[in-house]
């Protein structure tokens, strides 16, 4: 049998209850923030770092292509503007449509990992990235159903 009163017992359920709506409320912190990349917008509203894309005009490809921006030698470079190299789909969805992306670090043979970038949405590629780092976007699309993409950058 507890010897506790119904006081402390008052109390102590109440301490409880209190600890667990906190713990929730933090989880669902960390749940907005860990989203990921779903949950990326660009650092500032306008200008972005960058706008690029593509199109097939002549409709001569008929596959996924994978295209490297800038152009070499040119490089991009993040800035101390954001924390994140973030890219978002400008296009409509009918001609200009979804694509996947990546970052190709300066002085790498291969990317980090391929992120999906639907249309209309923001997308972290890389996360944490130090300031002055030097990288190339890879983006990688269907041209077999899409005639090309259009995206801005933030970095």
């Amino acid at each position: 049998m507890s010897t506790r009163t119904p006081t402390k017992a008052h109390r102590r359920l109440t301490r409880l209850a209190a600890t667990a709506v906190t713990l929730a409320a933090v989880t669902a912190g960390l749940v907005g923030v860990s989203g990921g990349p779903a949950q990326a917008a660009g650092c500032r509203a306008a200008p972005y770092s960058a706008k690029f894309g593509a199109a097939d005009a002549f409709m001569q490809y008929n596959g996924v292509e994978i295209i490297s921006y800038p152009k070499y030698p040119s490089y991009y470079r993040t800035t101390s503007q954001c924390k994140d190299i973030q890219v978002r789909n400008t296009g409509n969805g009918k001609d200009y449509g979804p694509f996947d992306a990546c970052i190709n670090f300066y002085g790498r043979a291969t990317c980090n990992y391929w992120t999906h970038v639907p249309v209309g949405q923001w997308r972290n590629l890389a996360t944490n990235v130090k300031d002055g780092t030097k990288f190339y976007v890879w983006v990688r699309i269907d041209l077999g159903k899409y005639y090309g993409f259009t995206a801005v950058g933030d970095w």
